[in-house]
């Protein structure tokens, strides 16, 4: 593999990576406003093809909640995902500064939990279902 990440998401890639993934349609316009609205947005490439995303979307300075993860199925298990979780974590600790917290928070999917718990999530199954990570410094 020859793996580049980009601080970027093109609306068509997320169409068809969603589509892929199994998961309902969405028009490209309304892709184009949710991946701008974005705090931060990055795509795994394999050479110039899109084979995962994911997106940090919030208030940018309080809370925030990671979603639409996607790897693609024959990427799944290499290790794509947590490159897509644990960067956009590293751009919310390069935004957060000296006397600030942030709570990122996410909702597994799929029995996915775990796969957040190792990328730096934290799971209180007392107080909830999903994980979260608070940023502070």
């Amino acid at each position: 593999m020859d793996l580049v990440v980009k601080n970027e998401i093109k609306a068509e890639d997320f169409v068809e990576l969603r589509k892929e993934m199994g998961w309902n349609e969405i028009p490209v316009e309304l892709v184009k406003r949710a991946v701008h609205g974005s705090m931060f947005n990055i795509c795994v490439y394999d050479k110039d093809k899109c084979i995962g995303m994911g997106r940090l979307v919030g208030d940018g300075a309080l809370k925030g909640m990671l979603t639409d993860v996607m790897v693609k199925k024959e990427y799944q298990g290499k290790g794509i995902g947590k490159i897509i979780v644990t960067s956009l974590i590293k751009n919310l600790e390069e935004m957060v500064k000296p006397g600030e917290c942030f709570q990122l928070e996410a909702s597994p999917t799929q029995n996915n939990r775990d796969f957040y718990v190792k990328c730096g999530l934290k799971h209180k199954p007392e107080n909830q279902d999903g994980v979260y990570l608070w940023v502070r410094k």
